[in-house]
C-alpha cells in the first residue's frame, strides 16, 4: 500500500468546518483575523461571508466594548484554551442590537515548535436555556406574589360583603327613620317625650352596625353620635370626642379635602362617596396614612333643613396597602429582571455561593443523569450512523486495536461475523501479517496522523479462499482531550468492480487503437467550443498530407469537391441539431497528386451533463476501390438493361397485336394468355427502369424535371391504374385538398405507384387499402394504408435501404429486388421531403411521404 501520507487541503478543512452544526471559526494573528467561519457562526454574528479575511472587531463591531476581543487576544498571546458557559453577548438581530447567552470554547492551536499558529472558536447558543432558567426563577417569584394576592383579594371580597350587608341596613334604617320622621310630625308632642329613648335607640342602631358610622352637627360638624366601630378606628373613646368639632379632635384634617367635602354636602344636600382616598391621622409615633371607603349622607330636622351629616368611613389601609406592595413588587420584579439581564456574568460567577448545599448536589446529580442519558443517546445515535453508512465502517480501540464496532458492509468485506467484536483486529485477520496495514495503524496510533489509501489491493479471506479486492480506506484517529490518540476509525469503500472494469476498458481501448491502425482507419476529433481539429496520421495519409503536417477543419472541407461539399456539410448539421449519427459517403480530391478518392465518413455528437454540445468525432475508411466496383456495377446493369429495353419493346408491340387479332376471333384462352403476358412484361419494364433508375441515380445522371401540377388530380389517375391492374382489393382514397406542388410528376408518380403496388403485394388477404392526401403544417402528406401482414421493428430502419428485401416464410413467393422504397427515397429526398413508416405485425402498415407546397408559379 501507498506510505505517503495525504494532508486535507485548505479548502478540504474549510469544506468539512462549514458542515458542522457547531458554529465555527478559525482566527489568526494577535489581530485577530478571520480565516474561515461556518454559517452557523456567521449566523451567530449576523453577518456574510465578506467577513472573511477582516480582523474580528472590524467584522463585527458589536463585539467592541465586549470581552471577547481582548480575550481572544490573550488566548493568542499566552496559548492558554479559554472555555466559558452562559456568557452574555451583545449582537445584532432582526435589526436591533440584543443579549444571547452561549458556551464556547477558544483553542489555541500550535505548531510543532510550539507556537500558535490559529485559534480554532467554537460556540454553543444557549440563550433558550438560559431563558428558561430565568423564566423559571420569575415564575416561582410571581406565584408567591400572586398567592398574596390571591389572599388580598379573599379579604377584599369579604369586607365588600360586610359592605353591602351596612348599606342594606343603612338602607333600611334610613327607611326607619323616614317613617318615624313622619310620626314624629303627627305626635310631636309624644315624640319630645320620647326623644331622650328615641336618641338612646339610634345610639343602639349605629353602635348595631358593622360599618363605622359617625353624626357631625352643624357648620362645625360637632360629633353628636359616633358607633364603637368609627371610635375604634380613631383609636378614641366616646368622651373623648362626643359634643367636640371635628377638626378640634383631628386638627390635621384642616387641610384635607375632607372639611370642604362635608361644608359641601350641609350646602348642597348632594351625598359624597368616595372610594380608596389617603387620609393622615397623628398617632404617637408621628403622622400615619390611611386608606379609606367613606360616604357622606346630609341629615335633615324636622322642617327639613338639613343640620347634620352621616359619615360612614371604612378602613381598606391593608387592602390598599396589599395592592400597592404587590403593585411595587410587579415593579420591583420587573427592575429585577432588568437588573438581572446586566448582571448576569456575575450571577452566573456567584451562582454556587446563592445556592445551598443541598440545591447544589439536587442539581449536579440532575446534571450528571442528564449527561448520561446524552451520552447514550450520542453512542446510541453514533452506533446507529455507523451501522446504517453507506460505506464499511469499523472502531478499533486501544493500542492493541480492539474492535469496538463494525457494521455490516466492513462484515462483508472482512468475510466475517459480527461476533468479531471486542477481538484483536490482528487475531480476526491472520492474514494482515503479511501485508503492511497493522503496521499502518500502529504507526497512525503513535503518531496521530490519518493514513489515506486509494485502490489499494488488498487480500481477505472469504469462505476460506483468499480474495484479492482493490479498496479506498482511511485510518482516522481519534484523540482525547489530551491530543492522545485512543480510538482509530477505518473508513472502506470497495471500488473492486470499478478498478476491473477500468483495466478491462483500458484494454478494450488499446485493442480499438489496434484495430483502427489495423485497418488503416482516419480518426478525427472536433472541439465544437474552440473548434480545434484534431486528427489522426492516416487520415492525413488519406488526404495527401504527411504525419507531421498541420491539417486544419477548413482544410479537411476543402479537399471535399463543390458538387458534394454542401451534402457533407449538411450531414454534418443534420447530426449536430438532430443528435443522430454522421454517416455519409463523399469523394475527395488529395493534397499533392489531386487523385480523386472516394471516402466513408461515420461521426457523433457528444453532450456535456447540461445537453450542450462538447465534441463532434468519428471515423473516416477509404472506399476508392469499393465505390469503383459499385460505379463498374451500375454501369454494367444500365447497359443491360438498356439492351433488355429493346426487346421487350418489341415484345410488347408483337403481344399488343396478337391481342387485336384474338379479340377479332373472339379467342378467350388466348386473350387470357396474352394479357398475363402483359403483365408480365409490365413487371420486367417495371424492374428494368429500377435498374436504370439506380444507375442513373449513383452516376449522377438522373434528373429532375420540374413542373406545377396538382398532387390530387395525380393521386386519382394512379389509383384508376391499380385498380385496373388489381382488382382484388378495394382502394378508398380520401383526398381531401386540391393541392398544387412543383415536382417532377413522373418521378412523384412513380413513387406513389410503388407504395400502392406495395400495399397490395404485402396484404393478400386484408382487401381494403387506404389512399390519403392532405395538407398539414405547410405541406401535403401521401400516405398509403393496407392491413395486411405488417413489418417486424429490426426491419423498419433498414427497409428504405439499397437491395434491401425483408426475410420471412409469409412473403417468400413475393417477387422483387429490393429497390423500390430505395428509388422512391431518394426521389423525395430530391424534391426537399421526407418518407416514412409505421406498421404493427398482424395489423398492416402505413407509408407516408411529405412534400413542401408551392403557392406561385
Amino acid at each position: 500500500m501507498n506510505n505517503q501520507y495525504q494532508i486535507f487541503t485548505d479548502k478540504e478543512l474549510i469544506e468539512i468546518l462549514s458542515l458542522s452544526p457547531a458554529a465555527t471559526a478559525v482566527y489568526s494573528t494577535e489581530e485577530i483575523i478571520i480565516q474561515t467561519a461556518n454559517n452557523a457562526m456567521l449566523n451567530f454574528w449576523g453577518k456574510n461571508k465578506d467577513v472573511i479575511g477582516k480582523p474580528l472587531e472590524v467584522a463585527v463591531p458589536e463585539l467592541q466594548g465586549q470581552q471577547f476581543i481582548e480575550l481572544l487576544k490573550n488566548v493568542w498571546n499566552t496559548g492558554i484554551t479559554y472555555q466559558a458557559f452562559d456568557t452574555a453577548t451583545q449582537l445584532p438581530a432582526e435589526g436591533n442590537i440584543q443579549t444571547f447567552y452561549y458556551d464556547f470554547t477558544c483553542r489555541a492551536l500550535k505548531n510543532e515548535a510550539g507556537a500558535v499558529y490559529c485559534i480554532l472558536h467554537t460556540a454553543t447558543d444557549v440563550t433558550e436555556r438560559n431563558q428558561h432558567r430565568q423564566a423559571m426563577a420569575r415564575a416561582r417569584e410571581l406565584t408567591g406574589a400572586l398567592e398574596n394576592e390571591q389572599a388580598l383579594n379573599e379579604e377584599l371580597m369579604a369586607a365588600n360583603e360586610e359592605l353591602f350587608a351596612t348599606n342594606e341596613e343603612m338602607h333600611n334604617m334610613q327607611q326607619s327613620l323616614s317613617e318615624l320622621n313622619d310620626e314624629l310630625e303627627k305626635r310631636v308632642a309624644a315624640r319630645v317625650k320620647d326623644l331622650t329613648e328615641s336618641k338612646k335607640l339610634l345610639n343602639e342602631i349605629l353602635h348595631q352596625l358593622p360599618a363605622p358610622v359617625a353624626v357631625l352637627s352643624g357648620a362645625n360638624q360637632v360629633i353628636e353620635l359616633t358607633n364603637a366601630s368609627i371610635l375604634s378606628f380613631w383609636n378614641k373613646t366616646r368622651e373623648e370626642v362626643t359634643g367636640r368639632p371635628m377638626l378640634e379632635v383631628f386638627p390635621e384634617l384642616q387641610y384635607q379635602p375632607f372639611p370642604g367635602q362635608w361644608k359641601q354636602v350641609l350646602e348642597t344636600g348632594n351625598p359624597i362617596a368616595n372610594r380608596e382616598k389617603p387620609v393622615v391621622f397623628n398617632k404617637e409615633e408621628g403622622p400615619r396614612q390611611y386608606y379609606v371607603d367613606y360616604y357622606y349622607q346630609p341629615l335633615t330636622d324636622y322642617n327639613g333643613h338639613r343640620t347634620s351629616i352621616m359619615a360612614t368611613v371604612i378602613d381598606v389601609t391593608d387592602k390598599v396597602e396589599s395592592r400597592q406592595q404587590l403593585e411595587e413588587n410587579q415593579i420591583k420584579l420587573l427592575d429585577l429582571n432588568d437588573e438581572l439581564s446586566t448582571m448576569n456574568e456575575e450571577m452566573a460567577a456567584t451562582n454556587e455561593e446563592l445556592i445551598t448545599t443541598n440545591e447544589e448536589l439536587a442539581g449536579t446529580r440532575e446534571d450528571l443523569l442528564k449527561t448520561v442519558r446524552e451520552v447514550e443517546k450520542s453512542e446510541a445515535r453514533f452506533r446507529f450512523l455507523v451501522q446504517q453508512a453507506p460505506t464499511a465502517i469499523c472502531i478499533l480501540n486501544g493500542p492493541e486495536l480492539i474492535i469496538e464496532s463494525v457494521n455490516d458492509m466492513m462484515l462483508t468485506i472482512l468475510g466475517k461475523s459480527p461476533e468479531i467484536t471486542g477481538k484483536k483486529y490482528a487475531e480476526v485477520l491472520p492474514e494482515f501479517k503479511t501485508q503492511p496495514y497493522l503496521q499502518l495503524l500502529n504507526e497512525v496510533f503513535a503518531t496521530g496522523k490519518p493514513y489515506f489509501g486509494n485502490e489499494e489491493p488488498t487480500t481477505f479471506e472469504q469462505n476460506g479462499y483468499l480474495r484479492i479486492g482493490y479498496y479506498n480506506f482511511i485510518f482516522q484517529p481519534v484523540q482525547n482531550e489530551q491530543g492522545l490518540t485512543t480510538t482509530i476509525m477505518i473508513v472502506a469503500t470497495d471500488v473492486t468492480e470499478q478498478v476491473i472494469s477500468r483495466k478491462q476498458l483500458q484494454r478494450a481501448e488499446g485493442m480499438l487503437r489496434l484495430s483502427i491502425e489495423a485497418a488503416n482507419v482516419g480518426t478525427w476529433f472536433l472541439n465544437n467550443k474552440t473548434r480545434e481539429f484534431f486528427v489522426s496520421a492516416q487520415l492525413k495519409e488519406l488526404f495527401g498530407y504527411q504525419a507531421g503536417d498541420e491539417i486544419s477543419y477548413m482544410d479537411a472541407i476543402a479537399h471535399i469537391p463543390e458538387s458534394h461539399r454542401s451534402d457533407v456539410l449538411k450531414a454534418m448539421g443534420s447530426a449536430t441539431v438532430s443528435d443522430t449519427h454522421y454517416n455519409i459517403e463523399f469523394p475527395i480530391i488529395a493534397n499533392g497528386d489531386g487523385n480523386l478518392r472516394w471516402v466513408k465518413a461515420l461521426g457523433k455528437i457528444e453532450t456535456e451533463n447540461g445537453g450542450a454540445m462538447s465534441h463532434f468525432s468519428g471515423v473516416i475508411m477509404d472506399i476508392t476501390e469499393q465505390k469503383e466496383d459499385e460505379l463498374r456495377k451500375n454501369d454494367f446493369i444500365g447497359m443491360v438493361s438498356h439492351e433488355l429495353k429493346t426487346p421487350l419493346t418489341s415484345l410488347n408491340g408483337y403481344t399488343q397485336i396478337l391481342q387485336q387479332k384474338a379479340l377479332k376471333t373472339g379467342d378467350r384462352f388466348t386473350i387470357s394468355a396474352l394479357e398475363k403476358v402483359t403483365s408480365q412484361i409490365k413487371k420486367m419494364t417495371s424492374l428494368i427502369n429500377g435498374f436504370l433508375n439506380i444507375s442513373r441515380l449513383e452516376s449522377g445522371k438522373i434528373h429532375l424535371q420540374k413542373e406545377y401540377f396538382y398532387l390530387d388530380e395525380l393521386v386519382n389517375e394512379l389509383i384508376e391504374e391499380t385498380r385496373l391492374t388489381s382488382s382484388s382489393h378495394q382502394i378508398s382514397p380520401s383526398v381531401s385538398e386540391h393541392v398544387r406542388i412543383y415536382a417532377d410528376r413522373d418521378k412523384i408518380g412513380s413513387v406513389i405507384s410503388n407504395l400502392l403496388s406495395n400495399a397490395v403485394k404485402y396484404s393478400p388477404q386484408a382487401k381494403d387499402i387506404e389512399v390519403f392526401c392532405e395538407l398539414k403544417n405547410g405541406q401535403v402528406r401521401f400516405s398509403v394504408k393496407d392491413h395486411g401482414m405488417g413489418i417486424k421493428p429490426h426491419d423498419l430502419e433498414k427497409l428504405f435501404d439499397r437491395f434491401y428485401r425483408v426475410e420471412g416464410s409469409e412473403n417468400q413467393h413475393i417477387s422483387g429486388f429490393g429497390i423500390g422504397l430505395y428509388l422512391s427515397a431518394e426521389i423525395i429526398e430530391r424534391h426537399d421531403g421526407n418518407i416514412a413508416v409505421t406498421s404493427e405485425i398482424g395489423k398492416g402498415s402505413t407509408f407516408y411521404f411529405n412534400l413542401p407546397v408551392t403557392e406561385n408559379e
